[in-house]
């Protein structure tokens, strides 16, 4: 056996599988990767045992396969065990016509061969296998022209020396190369690696971001190109197996005779000066670290330059060189020479650091020496607001201490200040940013231009006629030096299902250059992405999103991130304290907006909750004077009880329904009667006065009074009650209806009962001033039936709304109250704790869980170990195990054991709060039917009462013209 091929075997727990999908899956794709021989996954003991070329794969890397996968993978063990190889020698028989490629595709596609090494000349094959996995006789069989080579299997060592000096020919490897941005990244690579001893040639692909060198196996790795590709700073996989070129003899004896590079001798340096100056450039067009590598190494190979520093964030250069040899003016040509071309060089200053050389000028001496001290830069600010000495004192005293400040000279007459910084420590917009932070108000000067001045703190230091030249070219205007921008972007991402596809988008889009930060909120299905916008754009993160198989489309509305915070503020007692509070937060760098209402005391504050907190906020508020504290919310979920609305209308239907029954009861009592009455009338052809005779003499119809039955009387005392106890609720919302003059159906049937509440009073009133003899038509029945059913609806229409604004208030009595912040020193030492409203907890900041407690934000574990409770958000019954690393959602259970979690989504981003958020928008959300209905609603009841006027008037027109139509079409009013 031989451990010299590198097979290794790592075992991985494998959480959430339920069946043998889940382990045919498993299988299935983890043995699909490149570098994978063999995985055996089991689903009784819930781990997969997976055999692995370390130079392809790593423990970790298929540890976050199987998570992308969906489920949970633990590494117990992150080294992994060497597993023992075996090497087969096979031969060819010489009278076949061998095809050589059929081999080795063959060999190549079977599970357990590591290594293969052909010989066409010898007609031999040399295959590495796990004897685990596959065999020889295994091979022989997919392939019967080979045969096992008993007699080279004798002479295993000495055979195997010339198989690979046989083998040692040129070699194509083909590589991924991540991260490349431009072509400065191309020449790079191509720079570096081509210098590699043993790497014949390369060619790098930005486009399709791969590389493909052909090199010599004996003087150099695959795996050696792969570390140095990584060290120039790009992440490279090998995309393909090496694939062996074919050399003739003369080939193979040449590259016998090739001297082995040695690893040192590749390191070699420029030889150091005893005269050495140094000089620093200003370079422009600088975009990424592979930029600062591509001027490195170009430099560096001049024998003349003994180092050289590149600085991408100050866009400089620092390049130590032999004076007598060359002179900045050189060097600056030759960094501009650079493929690909595009860098614009300035020289900054220039220093001797060492002897002086003796072929110098005294002309270069001079300036050399001048330039030898710190450069500073001189800007004019305008200020606004200053009304005597004691500000002027005040801004010169606090600016002069501001870090980068040389000196500072402020004028009260003109009204500006005049400002000596060092540009590497501060800008003209941090200092007057400081000063409008002092109450004042600050702005640059149009015109403005930073000088660079060159401090001379000596005054031994005379400036010669000779370097006027040299002097006035230093003085000449240059630019600050851009510091390093970041813009955020909000995507929406769909296709999400679980926690698993956030780790993967966020783990991906880390990696690419130019991200700085993701955040991905489940629920809510949007990615936050801050991103460096001279290398990266939106549009290009949505499409590595959508490369990941989620769909990905950008937010316009940026505003959709910002942080909304209510505050109510004490001791304000004139606008000037609203004025004072809203120009101090707004100048504050992640506040957008402020609004303060002094009759209120509430102050509305919009701001990035990346870069300031609510808790920052009230701090500024509180150093201003003034009291400062959180609007005061609802938690209670009390807009979501329906209880007093159910008692309300279970009242107004029982009150109702205990008054409706004995109505109902008449009602159908004289409807029997008069049924009667009509087949006696049919069968004995009684005479018109016979039939009243016998409907008067009827117990109900009896007169207590002239005009007055006791049918009448007990309808009209059952109908009060109802009228004004049982219906008063309708007319309250009637009444608030008129009032913003809108028509609504408590509108119409409050107009429909007191209209024939009021229309039988008054004629019942008629005929008993009259002393009628025959008892008048009343309706006193009609208001106690429509407020009984229409209470009953209404009633069981609030039931039915508790129903499903229960699950939505338990949901939010979930929610934690209350947070314990702590603070953590640099070596994760516990300092101080601090127990704060929830609504005050900031984005970053780290929280301690208890067992017992629930968590108050979503947040990621960096501390801790425990078993949390996720059912009442997920719906898993089991606790889940959490440790560093870990997501934990807001509002579930902490059971055993303390964890420290650091805040990644607060207030309504958390997964609660978008859990609620759409359920509330359900709730109120309607079906286009269910629009169209509700604006026809609005048309019902104005159209309602039209018909009803209309039809009066008729009525009213036809009985004044023709009374015997009425008669025809009302018959029973003859009784």
């Amino acid at each position: 056996m031989d451990r010299r091929m590198g097979v290794d075997s790592v075992t991985i727990t494998v959480e959430g599988m339920t069946c043998n999908s889940c382990v045919w899956t498993i299988e299935q794709r983890i043995g699909k990767l490149n570098g994978v021989h063999h995985i055996k996954v089991s689903l009784e003991e819930k781990n997969a045992t997976i055999i692995y070329d370390p130079k392809l794969q790593t423990p970790k890397t298929l540890l976050e396969a199987i998570e992308d996968m969906g489920f949970d993978a633990i590494l117990h063990n992150p080294n992994p065990f060497p597993v023992l190889t075996d090497t087969v020698f096979l031969t060819v028989a010489a009278s076949l016509a061998v095809p050589w490629d059929h081999i080795q595709n063959t060999l190549l596609k079977t599970k357990g061969v590591t290594d293969i090494k052909i010989s066409p000349q010898q007609r031999t094959v040399v295959v590495t296998v796990i004897p685990s996995i596959v065999n020889a006789n295994q091979i022989i069989e997919l392939l019967p022209d080979l045969s096992l080579d008993t007699g080279t299997l004798e002479k295993k060592s000495g055979t195997c020396e010339e198989y690979s000096m046989a083998q040692a020919g040129e070699v194509m490897l083909k590589m991924k190369v991540e991260g490349m941005t431009c072509h400065s990244c191309t020449s790079t690579i191509e720079g570096k690696i081509g210098k590699l001893q043993g790497v014949q040639r390369i060619k790098v692909s930005l486009d399709n971001q791969e590389a493909t060198i052909v090199y010599q196996p004996h003087l150099i790795t695959a795996e050696e190109i792969k570390r140095q590709i990584e060290a120039v700073g790009f992440p490279a996989f090998i995309k393909k197996q090496p694939k062996y070129l074919k050399l003739g003899a003369i080939d193979i004896e040449r590259l016998k005779n090739t001297p082995v590079k040695s690893s040192e001798g590749s390191q070699q340096r420029s030889p150091s000066y005893t005269s050495d100056s140094t000089v620093t450039f200003i370079i422009d067009g600088m975009h990424c670290k592979s930029c600062v590598l591509n001027i490195e190494s170009a430099l560096s190979t001049l024998q003349y330059v003994s180092s050289i520093v590149v600085s991408l964030e100050n866009r400089s250069a620092i390049v130590k060189y032999n004076a007598s040899s060359v002179t900045p003016e050189t060097l600056r040509k030759a960094i501009e020479a650079v493929s690909p071309g595009q860098y614009r060089v300035s020289i900054s200053s220039e220093a001797e650091s060492t002897s002086n050389s003796p072929s110098s000028s005294s002309l270069q001496k001079i300036p050399l020496n001048i330039a030898s001290h710190p450069l500073t830069q001189e800007t004019v600010i305008n200020i606004y607001g200053m009304t005597c000495n004691s500000c002027v004192q005040s801004i010169e005293g606090v600016i002069s201490k501001k870090a980068g400040v040389k000196s500072i000279r402020v004028s009260l007459a003109n009204g500006n200040g005049t400002v000596e910084y060092d540009p590497l420590l501060t800008t003209p917009e941090t200092l007057r940013e400081a000063i409008e932070d002092m109450g004042f108000d600050a702005a640059l000067s149009d015109t403005n231009e930073p000088l660079v001045i060159i401090a001379q703190t000596s005054s031994e230091m005379p400036l010669l006629t000779s370097t006027n030249e040299f002097y006035t070219k230093m003085m000449t205007p240059i630019h600050d030096v851009e510091a390093k921008t970041s813009s955020k972007c909000y995507i929406q991402v769909t296709g999400m299902t679980c926690a698993s596809c956030v780790a993967n988008i966020e783990r991906n889009l880390r990696r690419e250059e130019g991200i700085y930060s993701v955040l991905v909120a489940l629920m809510a299905g949007k990615a936050e992405v801050r991103y460096n916008p001279a290398v990266i754009q939106p549009p290009v993160i949505a499409e590595f999103i959508r490369e990941l198989g989620f769909g990905a489309t950008m937010i316009e509305n940026a505003d959709e991130g910002d942080g909304v915070l209510e505050l109510v503020v004490r001791g304000m007692t004139c606008a000037s304290c609203v004025h004072k509070i809203e120009s101090i937060l707004t100048k504050h760098r992640g506040i957008f907006y402020c609004s303060v209402a002094l009759a209120t005391n509430k102050a509305h504050i919009k701001y990035d909750p990346e870069i300031i907190g609510p808790r920052d906020i009230i701090h500024m508020v509180e150093s201003l004077g003034f009291e400062a504290s959180l609007v005061k919310k609802d938690r209670s979920a009390s807009h979501l009880d329906h209880k007093r609305e159910i008692r309300q209308w279970r009242r107004s239907f029982l009150v109702s329904l205990f008054f409706c029954i004995p109505v109902m009861g008449l009602m159908i009592y004289m409807m029997v009667m008069d049924h009667h009455l009509a087949a006696l009338h049919h069968n004995k052809n009684m005479s018109q006065e016979e039939m009243t005779n016998i409907h008067s003499s009827m117990f109900l119809e009896r007169q207590i009074l002239p005009g007055l039955s006791i049918m009448n009387l007990l309808s009209f005392l059952l109908c009060v009650p109802v009228q004004f106890f049982g219906g008063w609720y309708f007319y309250i919302q009637a009444y608030k209806a008129l009032k913003h003059k809108t028509a609504n159906m408590d509108v119409l049937i409050v107009l429909a009962t007191t209209i024939a509440f009021a229309y039988s009073l008054v004629i019942l009133l008629v005929a008993m001033y009259e002393r009628a003899k025959v008892n008048p038509i009343t309706f006193f029945d009609t208001p106690p039936m429509l407020f009984v059913f229409i209470a009953l609806g209404r009633w069981l229409e609030h039931i039915a709304k508790g129903k499903t604004s229960e699950a939505l208030a338990k949901l939010i009595s979930l929610q934690a109250t209350e947070a314990t912040i702590v603070t953590l020193d640099s070596d994760n030492i516990l300092l101080s704790e601090e127990q704060v409203d929830v609504e005050l907890v900031q984005r970053g900041d780290i929280i301690k869980v208890v067992p017992g407690g629930k968590f108050p934000v979503d947040g990621r574990v960096i501390e801790g170990h425990s078993m949390v409770d996720e059912s009442l958000i997920t719906g898993e019954a089991m606790p889940v195990a959490k440790k560093s690393g870990s997501t934990v959602i807001a509002g579930s259970i902490n059971q055993n054991g303390s964890l420290l979690i650091r805040a990644t989504h607060v207030g309504a981003d958390t997964t609660l709060s978008q859990i609620v958020k759409l359920v509330e928008e359900a709730q109120t959300s309607k079906a286009p039917i269910q629009q169209f209905a509700d604006k026809l609603s609005g048309y019902f009841v104005p159209f309602i009462v039209i018909i009803s006027i209309t039809t009066l008037l008729v009525w009213i027109i036809i009985g004044f013209l023709n009374f015997e139509i009425v008669e025809t079409y009302f018959p029973v009013s003859d009784l």
